[in-house]
């Protein structure tokens, strides 16, 4: 009887070995099978014409009904902007609160990249008139003050942009930054403890592919906890990563995209993962979570997003505006983005890593192939999500995301 298990004990490891080579090269087959374009060009150019987007949006308050009610607009009959609005806010311009955040962010992170970039006097000019004390005053004001329903404004998006800024502004080293930086403290320690008491209590994930994404949020807090040493906050996303998506399997793939997303739910909760575990539990958790890169049910991530043509489109924006669906469009950056950071989370000698490299070229590509019709709807945070993926793939100023040692020691 021993022989006899001995015997079938090393014939299914025979064939799982089986498996794993023919798994192996059914993947190296998927990979010469896709298009290999050059990545996107990525020259000064280039940052310059992203960097266009907040400097031309940064000093354009929201429009009325834009935003929350209170914040630059009062409704006193007719709606009236608020007395001296640029000394008591900070992020009141491009469109609305969170984007306002990013795109400071999207400035900061180019100017740290490239010091002497040629519109570098216009960032730090912006810097200058949007922190000054009285602003972030006038910001943590209006946030604490907040209540009931109304206190969730801007959380959790906003809150992780604002802490994913903070970060950007605590590291550059450059007297400017850290001017900013000391400014911006108080709303930030304020947005993070905030940010643990939302977490702590999260019975279930959003898994919409919008703002409230509960991975694609904890993905920007942790770009902060990797500058900034806040031990409470990060230990806060790990252990609820751990909780709310530790035990998922089959994500569905198949269904994506969805009109109007910006964010793959798939990929953002594979690219948060592999933040949180090691490269050799972390593999094995995405066995589960993803099909095969060459089964039917993963090809829509190797396929154009189209965000031009069809009757499937939100036409509530106007021409002026451009494309009303530019999310479409942003969609391909995220993909892009979390496609190199789950490439980057794997075993070096994993042979998805190929595969998800060259998926996340193909969506950067596909997304600059779009961007110029994105129209203000677009404009004002499409360069943003472009950086994001243009910081993974060349590197940016900041130090790269690590994995923390009791992520390891626990995972």
């Amino acid at each position: 009887m021993r022989i006899l298990c001995k015997m079938l004990s090393l014939s299914l490891v025979g064939a799982t070995s089986l498996l794993a080579q023919s798994d192996s090269a059914k993947i190296h087959d998927y990979l010469k099978s896709l298009p290999a374009p050059a990545p996107p060009a990525y020259g000064e150019v280039q940052r310059l014409a992203l960097a266009a987007n907040p400097l031309g949006c940064e000093d354009h308050p929201h429009s009325a009904g834009m935003i929350r009610p209170g914040y630059l607009w009062q409704r006193d009959g007719k709606p009236q902007i608020l007395d001296d609005y640029d000394k008591h806010r900070a992020f009141y311009g491009c469109l609305d609160w969170h984007s306002g955040v990013n795109s400071t962010w999207m400035m900061i992170s180019l100017i740290k990249g490239d010091p002497t970039i040629a519109v570098a006097p216009a960032i730090r000019n912006e810097l200058a008139s949007h922190f000054q004390k009285s602003n972030i005053d006038g910001e943590l004001e209006f946030f604490t003050k907040l209540r009931g329903q109304g206190a969730d404004f801007e959380k959790p998006y906003g809150y992780a942009w604002l802490l994913k800024l903070y970060g950007e502004l605590k590291t550059w080293n450059d007297p400017d930054g850290q001017r900013a930086a000391t400014v911006l403290e108080p709303l930030a320690k304020w947005m993070s403890e905030q940010y643990v008491l939302y977490l702590h209590s999260l019975n279930y994930p959003v898994r919409v592919g919008l703002h409230p994404n509960t991975a694609l949020d904890m993905g920007f807090v942790l770009d902060y906890t990797n500058l900034v040493q806040d031990k409470t906050l990060e230990t806060a996303v790990h252990e609820t990563a751990l909780r709310l998506f530790g035990n998922d399997t089959h994500c569905a793939t198949g269904s994506e995209p969805v009109f109007g997303d910006f964010a793959s739910p798939c990929l953002t909760e594979a690219a948060l993962m592999g933040r949180v575990m090691t490269p050799e539990s972390y593999a094995k958790w995405l066995d589960t979570f993803f099909p095969p890169v060459y089964s039917e049910e993963f090809q829509p991530y190797s396929k154009d997003i189209d965000a031009v043509h069809g009757n499937n489109r939100d036409t509530t924006g106007t021409d002026e505006e451009g494309l009303p669906n530019a999310h479409l469009i942003g969609l391909n950056f995220q993909r892009a983005a979390d496609f190199m950071t789950i490439a980057e989370s794997l075993p070096k000698d994993d042979p998805r890593v190929a595969v998800y490299q060259r998926l996340g070229t193909i969506n950067g590509k596909q997304g600059y192939d779009k961007i110029g019709a994105a129209g203000y709807l677009g404009t004002h945070w499409l360069a943003t999500y472009a950086l994001l993926y243009e910081n993974l793939v060349h590197g940016s100023a900041s130090p790269s995301p690590n994995k923390t040692q009791a992520s390891i020691s626990k995972h």
